[in-house]
């Protein structure tokens, strides 16, 4: 009987938590229905965080994606065991990508938010197609030094590695996990208590003998990642390749008009002393304010900020002709030492700034 149980069914049990998004809903409860609270925080969300279709969906396949891969990952380790690879083939079609969309308290807000900005990346490098007209080939070239074996290489690793994540497929088709470690980790465990709770069900393993051969895998699939394969790794590699050549002002606006986002990003990184992981997460799903910011912090002129909001559209729906007139007027009074003292706030921990949002939307 157990072994004909749903393996979605529920890990921890039916619980409210369930409900998204909850930090608002939370905050409302006290006045309002949970159920209005959720509509509301769905159709009204906070400035700067709009959601649309494509980013939901593009964000969803890369957390599928990587959450397969790992899964794969996992049962090739776990053949060695042939009781557990027994247990396991009674579910011969990926499990954990169905549980998390069973039960998605089983992810973390900074996963979940690393995720959606790899999804806004992938989505405009995928709706812009090619660089604009205004920036030629020779400038393109003095960007990428043909004479530079070394560069040469390093730009072949981000082209490759922001190929993979554009390849098209399904929420479960797999793709590779290049993340930050501890977003690895995280990914890791969550399809490692996937996996080792279906076999506690399936009724042919002691289920006390489950937990140390799963916890072994994920030990031995850790110690193997390799952080440094994704495309924000290689991008801030190739910023450190060319070195003081960076420093040229010309060359943010040459990667920003050639679609070369995450380059952007590690320029603006190393320029603001910022990861370059952080641009992008404001560039992706950061506030106006911080995107105007970042840009008046780097030296962006009027029509540079212009120009980056039209950049930032296919993930930023809300920004109509009629809004980025609008905000390029408030950058016009938007001074330098305004824009340092905003990008001095966001270079804290991200924990401490999580906890201090976390409170302001709440308390006010």
């Amino acid at each position: 009987m157990l072994a004909c149980m749903s393996a979605f069914s529920s890990l921890i049990g039916p619980t409210m938590a369930d409900s998204w998004p909850m930090a608002q809903v939370m905050a409302g409860m006290s006045a309002v229905p949970v159920g209005h609270a959720i509509d509301l925080a769905f159709f009204f969300p906070d400035e700067g965080r709009e959601r649309h279709d494509a980013l939901m969906a593009e964000t969803r396949r890369h957390l599928g994606g990587c959450l397969t891969g790992i899964e794969i990952g996992l049962r090739l380790a776990l053949e060695e065991t042939p009781e557990i690879k027994a247990a396991l083939e009674q579910w011969p079609q990926p499990v954990c990508w169905p549980t998390l969309c069973a039960q998605p308290t089983l992810l973390g807000p900074a996963l979940l938010a690393h995720m959606q900005m790899r999804g806004g990346i992938s989505l405009m490098l995928r709706q812009f197609g090619r660089p604009d007209g205004e920036y030629g080939e020779s400038e393109a070239e003095s960007l990428f030094p043909a004479q530079d074996s070394a560069v040469g290489d390093a730009l072949a690793a981000l082209a490759l590695a922001e190929g993979r994540w554009l390849m098209t497929g399904a929420e479960e088709q797999p793709m590779q996990p290049d993340l930050p470690v501890e977003h690895f980790a995280e990914l890791l465990w969550t399809a490692t208590a996937c996996l080792a709770a279906v076999t506690q069900r399936s009724g042919l393993v002691d289920p006390e003998a489950v937990l140390p051969v799963f916890e072994a895998a994920g030990q031995a699939l850790l110690a193997r990642h390799d952080e440094a394969a994704g495309p924000i790794a290689a991008a801030e590699r190739l910023v450190r390749l060319l070195g003081d050549r960076t420093d040229a002002p010309e060359l943010m606006g040459a990667a920003l008009g050639q679609r070369q986002f995450l380059l952007f990003a590690a320029f603006a990184g190393r320029q603001l002393r910022m990861e370059s992981a952080r641009v992008a997460d404001i560039l992706v799903m950061g506030p106006v304010g911080q995107v105007a910011a970042l840009c008046r912090a780097l030296g962006g002129s009027d029509s540079d900020y212009r120009h980056l909001l039209l950049a930032l559209r296919p993930v930023r729906p809300s920004l109509s002709d009629a809004r980025i007139v609008g905000e390029a007027l408030r950058y016009q009074d938007l001074t330098v030492a305004q824009a340092d003292a905003a990008i001095g706030a966001l270079r804290a921990p991200a924990a401490l700034r999580a906890k201090l949002d976390h409170l302001r939307r709440i308390i006010g």
